[in-house]
């Protein structure tokens, strides 16, 4: 008997690998750049979004999505709680969870970190994320999909992101640990690099600053430095992660779980 049978695999529709119509999607971070690009997407494919976000986040970009924005403080377990308690209400079940939040800091040495901003880091980062998914645990269908926002800061460190390359790194070990806990939903990660949105133009990733470009973080010299080590020769845009995003919460990724997805233009190879 083939694998097919054996377990009831149904054919795979390969133009259409991403989430189905009327598939149920909670995005916390929604209104950030990437958050906002990836509720934007999964409207526009017939999917049923929630959008978690802070309250100012939520107040500063109304117009990120269509469905329902719930505002949240991801350092507080009870916040998390009521706002999935939200969810529930809402749409009982969900097929997916993709958990976008994240915060840094302009590089900075380690011996510079100030103990609440490494706290702080560490706080949105990695135990927000923990907390969100242990909240959501309940109501994630048997064959959900969770997908966490991490960095490629978490594998290929860099001079003057202690905290945060530490916290993207944690969240990498989140999600392989859940991955085998809680199968069969699936846990996977993608690791962007530089990606053009206001947390690279200095904000919390929020949508509190202007998209910013890499020579905002570094300075012209370095900047061009570190393009000479894309072999596609630019940064990101939100699109170029949302992409992959869409394919690990949908049926085409319906056998990949604890991994992690590079999304950096050639940088960083594993």
């Amino acid at each position: 008997m083939s694998l097919e049978k054996e377990h009831g695999l149904a054919n795979l529709e390969f133009p259409a690998l991403t989430p189905a119509d009327g598939y149920r999607l909670v995005v916390v971070g929604s209104h950030g750049g990437i958050g906002s690009a990836l509720c934007r997407a999964a409207e526009a494919n017939g999917m049923q979004v929630v959008g978690l976000d802070t309250e100012q986040a939520i107040r500063d970009k109304p117009a990120a999505l269509a469905g329902p924005a719930i505002a949240v403080d991801v350092r507080d377990e009870v916040s998390i709680a009521a706002a999935f308690k939200q969810v529930g209400e809402l749409h009982g079940r969900i097929d997916g969870l993709a958990y976008v939040t994240g915060i840094g800091i302009p590089p900075t040495p380690a011996v510079d970190h100030q103990i609440g901003q490494w706290d702080k880091t560490m706080e949105v980062n990695l135990r927000g994320a923990f907390l969100t998914a242990v909240s959501a645990r309940p109501l994630l269908k048997p064959d959900a999909s969770v997908v966490f926002v991490s960095s490629g800061l978490a594998v290929q460190a860099d001079p003057g992101f202690a905290a945060y390359s530490a916290s993207k790194a944690g969240l990498l070990a989140l999600a392989k640990t859940l991955a085998k806990e809680w199968a069969p939903v699936r846990v996977n990660s993608v690791a962007p690099g530089l990606v053009s949105t206001a947390f690279l133009g200095g904000g919390s990733g929020q949508g509190k600053a202007v998209d910013g470009t890499v020579e905002d973080w570094f300075g012209p010299e370095r900047a061009r430095a570190i393009l000479e080590t894309i072999p596609l020769k630019r940064i990101a845009v939100p699109d170029d992660v949302v992409a992959p995003m869409l394919f690990l919460l949908g049926t085409g990724s319906r056998f990949v779980t604890g991994q992690t997805l590079h999304v950096n233009g050639g940088r960083l190879s594993l």
